[in-house]
């Protein structure tokens, strides 16, 4: 979409390199810029509200964790590997966020309005170029930032600052690619690197941005070839380059206006795969070769679901109906009746394409195949014996695939009519039919958002993370380290899974940690309450009559009645010391622990990790003298 004046023509002696011709940038073209804005902006308004109705979710969590643990932004957190993922400009945004206002969604649905805004800038930049400034342009353009496609991965943070960077870099390079052909002038060719690197900054699917610019490069070229007597008398002139360029230019016109751009782009993609496997250094699993006998579901499997049930009803405004595991995402769960409507908007808008415009099959090959390359990354990063088929269905790792369509779109729309007798009576109804049919994709896309957004707004790190971050507030004894509830985070995500992980950062809260004197427990809804430790095993009473056990300086083992299996444990620990100090445990197999112990007779609760059939105490701090009574090895429980 363009914002400066319209570039001079170059001389007439360079027909190939004289730019394509533009409306003038009168009221209409103003008016026409100003209904693209408001086309962004309503689309961001509708996603920005279904991502309001969500919270922090799963990576969002993990992503906060990481991102509080780091007081400034150095390389070593940047550069961390996120399951997979290389990621700096995202991990930037979420330190910004985590330092700023810990675990408070406001900072992280600004940042998600803000990208979603870009993102819809590039894409109406993207079709403006490909349109050259048609007013048709609204309908791909409308059509892109509504259907559902996108919907998951914009309106979910960690999932956001992946999908949104991609999308807006993808349709920024197409854009600049295209209008280097057209003018060859270097500042296209600077800015479609630089939105290659910029969405590389934020995810590595980014290297595909200058395959995809390409690909609709020669789609273009494809579409708008001439094909008559001339057209003979062109390729044979081929070794004259002003020969090529005349009328439609040839590919070797193209080579040489973008030749220096693509060697730019292959020396940022080895730069940044050079970087990529000094971080990361892997691409995630293995292909699952058949639907039986592997560790997870099969390729066809994954291509069934993709196209039948994830990507193919959103093309009508489907799924209108979404499933949810939790702790899973929302993921589609299309009746017969959406999975059809999909597949007659798809055969529609082909049939239409391809009766009515020349040369616009490779365009739709490529918009059919694309999807196919998210399938195939799922299938190298994501397979393992506990994913499932229905990872496709949550339509995240096909976000820019709206990029591709709308560029298809775009390039059908701009494509030369073929002629013939019916072509006067279609291009009188073809505006109503497009408009017809955007109306429907509009309202069936709107209805689907109600419905996810329905979806999305159950988030129970909602229910649970802010009612107790209110009760902590209200508590000065340091608490107890324990694991959220399954429905927020799974214990694969052990460390990260534990509340002084997942609670870093928040200010106004007491010590989570390994000790406390005043034990608590977290019920489901935030909830706090006063807890005993339920023994599993015992410290016995010790053989002194007046001591218990006596620890020495050194440290003494201390026989349990039985032993321990391998897990978290809390010891309480009744003692009697000389003087304020600190006290080590540790298990027979298990890492050592420090608490406090204040001098007198008191009782510390410490938390502690391994198994055995005893425990090692060792004073320190100051405590020379050190008794330890009789006391339960066990787990707390609400009184």
């Amino acid at each position: 979409m363009p914002t400066a004046a319209e570039e001079p023509a170059t001389p007439a002696t360079d027909p190939a390199r004289t730019p394509a011709r533009t409306p003038p940038r009168g009221p209409s073209g103003r008016l026409l810029v100003g209904l693209c804005a408001l086309v962004v902006v309503a689309a961001t308004a509708a996603r920005t509200w279904v991502s309001a109705a969500g919270w922090f979710y799963w990576d969002d969590l993990l992503l906060h964790g990481q991102a509080a643990a780091h007081r400034l932004p150095d390389p070593g957190y940047l550069l961390t590997d996120h399951d997979g993922h290389l990621m700096p400009g995202g991990m930037a945004l979420v330190w910004a966020a985590a330092h700023a206002a810990p675990l408070d969604f406001r900072l992280p649905l600004l940042q998600m309005a803000a990208l979603q805004l870009l993102a819809g800038a590039a894409l109406a930049r993207m079709l403006w170029v490909i349109l050259r400034g048609r007013a048709i342009l609204l309908a791909p353009l409308l059509a892109a930032l509504v259907i559902p496609l996108g919907l998951p991965a914009a309106t979910w943070w960690s999932a956001a600052l992946n999908a949104l960077p991609l999308t807006a870099a993808m349709a920024w390079a197409v854009a600049s690619t295209l209008r280097l052909a057209e003018t060859g002038r270097r500042r296209h060719a600077v800015a479609a690197v630089l939105a290659t690197a910029m969405g590389l900054l934020f995810v590595e699917k980014a290297v595909l941005v200058p395959v995809v610019a390409a690909a609709v490069l020669l789609c273009r070229w494809w579409t708008g070839r001439e094909h008559d007597e001339s057209a003979a008398a062109a390729a044979a002139a081929a070794a004259d380059d002003d020969a090529v360029g005349r009328g439609s230019p040839g590919l070797h016109a193209l080579w040489r206006r973008t030749r220096a751009m693509w060697a730019a782009q292959a020396v940022v993609l080895a730069a940044w795969a050079a970087v990529f496997a000094a971080t990361v250094g892997r691409a995630g699993g293995g292909l699952v070769p058949s639907d039986s006998g592997g560790p997870g579901p099969g390729l066809w499997a994954l291509v069934r679901n993709t196209y039948l049930l994830a990507v193919g009803p959103t093309l009508a405004g489907g799924p209108w109906r979404w499933e949810r595991w939790h702790p899973g995402p929302p993921m589609t769960d299309p009746t017969a009746v959406a999975v059809t409507a999909g597949a007659l908007v798809c055969v529609a808008v082909v049939a239409w394409s391809v009766t009515t415009r020349r040369r616009t099959g490779p365009a739709w090959v490529l918009a059919a195949g694309y999807p196919m390359v998210s399938v195939l990354l799922v299938a190298v990063g994501r397979l393992g014996p506990d994913t499932a088929a229905e990872i496709v269905q949550t339509l995240r790792y096909h976000a820019d695939s709206v990029v591709v369509l709308a560029a298809v779109v775009g390039l059908a729309l701009a494509a030369p009519r073929r002629q013939g007798t019916a072509a006067p009576a279609a291009a009188r109804w073809e505006p109503w039919a497009v408009a017809g049919l955007v109306a429907v994709v509009v309202s069936s896309s709107s209805y689907s958002t109600v419905t996810y957004r329905d979806v999305w707004s159950e988030q129970p790190s909602r229910d649970y993370l802010p009612p107790l971050i209110d009760a902590l507030r209200d508590r000065r004894a340091p608490m107890l380290e324990t694991a959220v509830p399954l429905e927020v985070l799974l214990p694969v995500t052990a460390p990260a899974n534990r509340l002084g992980a997942v609670l870093a950062g928040v200010p106004g809260l007491p010590p989570i940690g390994v000790w406390t004197t005043e034990p608590v427990v977290v019920d489901a809804t935030g909830g706090i309450h006063p807890a005993d430790v339920v023994p599993g095993r015992t410290i016995p009473q010790g053989p002194d009559a007046d001591c218990g056990h006596r620890i020495d300086a050194g440290g003494t083992r201390i026989g349990l009645d039985g032993p321990l299996l391998h897990r978290d444990w809390v010891l309480q620990l009744n003692h009697l010391s000389d003087a304020d100090g600190t006290v080590a445990v540790r298990l027979d197999e298990g890492e050592e622990v420090r608490a406090p112990v204040a001098a007198g007779l008191s009782t510390v609760y410490v938390r502690v990790e391994g198994s055995g059939t005893g425990v090692t105490i060792t004073p320190g701090g100051g405590v020379s003298q050190l008794c330890i009574g009789r006391g339960p090895v066990g787990v707390l429980v609400p009184r």
